[in-house]
């Protein structure tokens, strides 16, 4: 087990100004817990980290020489089935899918004279493989509110292996919720753009409606970052950052989305603007008795999580801290360990976005239920008995 533990200081750290940030490359090695909080996560920075996978076993399993190692991956998981995208078919802004065995996707991927881009990505090997541990959750990214709960409660994760050949590609986009996530380049190049929050309200055509794929040369006055990922390079990409990602070389990579004490607030803001926007787009329906249901099922499908939701996670993780503090277990995610600081840390901000939440119109009216409302309010009283 690895403890994760955070320093008083961070308190003092103010929202960093996007107009005049860079992008810092740091090495793996040289990192602490502390330092990458203070430095990327809690100003919402992006980060280039050297030499991040070079003790997991897929970078040598999967890798043979400088070619990604077909035969492997074809007798261990070749019965397998995996998400695959068509970068060649587009359909309502994404690429179309469907399912592939990962033996026939090599049979694919190995063949220089490739039928159409095909990319497998959104692959939960490792929720499907749970003893296969072909790589380790780097430490700096140990607090994970998400993978957290989605283990607890046994649904689907937010851990990804993506395969995908030259010219392979990702559309332009922020992560899911506004999370935070990490990509780890086991093999291959990738080309990074990103623009910082806000910038992509520049590329919003008169429906509001994002492009595909940012093009520098057609967007005049639009701040963006062009970064090229190597293999053994972890990109940190923080909350609201609209990217797009190009492989230059056939590619593997590891990637996770994450949410933490650090960037639930930027969560719970994005959650509130979406649901401002849907009721906007039906407010016509405003006074009807089905409307806050249907505005609630519209914004869990545009943001992936709706009022409700939103409660039960940040219940369950305060729940959690609070148990972890009574009983000196301090495990989180992938047993990872938290230290007091830390755990007290994580109750400060619930108890932050707690209130917030209690303050919001939907709270005090019939959409929550009432034993919703109580558990809440009990693990508010719980938490202010242990921080004050």
């Amino acid at each position: 087990m690895i403890n994760i533990e955070i320093d008083s200081i961070i308190d003092d750290i103010s929202p960093h100004n996007y107009i005049d940030c860079d992008i810092d490359t740091i090495d793996f090695c040289d990192i602490n817990y502390n330092g990458f909080v203070e430095n990327f996560m809690l100003k919402n920075l992006p980060c280039v980290v050297k030499n991040i996978s070079l003790e997991w076993e897929c970078a040598s399993k999967w890798i043979e020489g400088n070619k990604i190692n077909y035969d492997y991956l074809q007798n261990t998981y070749g019965d397998l089935e995996a998400p695959v995208a068509d970068c060649n078919n587009i359909d309502f802004n994404a690429h179309c899918k469907s399912n592939m065995k990962v033996g026939e996707y090599m049979d694919y991927l190995k063949n220089d004279k490739k039928d159409g881009t095909l990319y497998l990505k959104d692959w939960h090997l490792r929720r499907i493989r749970p003893s296969d541990q072909f790589y380790n959750v780097p430490f700096i990214f140990g607090s994970d509110w998400l993978n957290e709960y989605a283990t607890d409660h046994q649904e689907d994760d937010f851990m990804f292996v993506y395969i995908g050949p030259s010219k392979s590609w990702t559309p332009f986009h922020a992560d899911v919720y506004s999370s935070y996530s990490w990509s780890v380049n086991i093999f291959g190049r990738k080309k990074w753009i990103l623009l910082p929050p806000k910038e992509e309200e520049k590329l919003k055509d008169t429906l509001g409606n994002l492009p595909l794929l940012f093009n520098p040369e057609q967007s005049q006055n639009v701040k963006y970052f062009e970064i090229l990922q190597e293999k053994g390079d972890a990109i940190f990409v923080p909350s609201g950052w609209h990217h797009q990602v190009t492989n230059l070389l056939d590619t593997v990579s590891i990637n996770h989305n994450f949410i933490n004490a650090f960037n639930i607030e930027f969560v719970w803001s994005s959650l509130q603007t979406n649901l401002l926007s849907v009721e906007k787009e039906i407010e016509e329906f405003k006074h009807t008795p089905e409307f806050q249901e249907q505005c609630q099922l519209i914004l869990k499908s545009v943001f992936g999580m709706n009022f409700v939701d939103f409660l039960h996670f940040i219940s369950h993780i305060a729940q959690k801290r609070l148990n972890q503090m009574n009983s000196e277990n301090y495990v989180g995610f992938n047993n990872f360990t938290l230290g007091i600081k830390h755990i007290m840390f994580d109750l400060n901000i619930l108890l932050k976005i707690i209130n917030s939440v209690q303050n919001h119109p939907l709270f005090s009216n019939k959409y929550i239920a009432p034993n919703e409302i109580d558990t809440i309010m009990n693990i508010k009283n719980s938490i202010l008995l242990k921080v004050k």
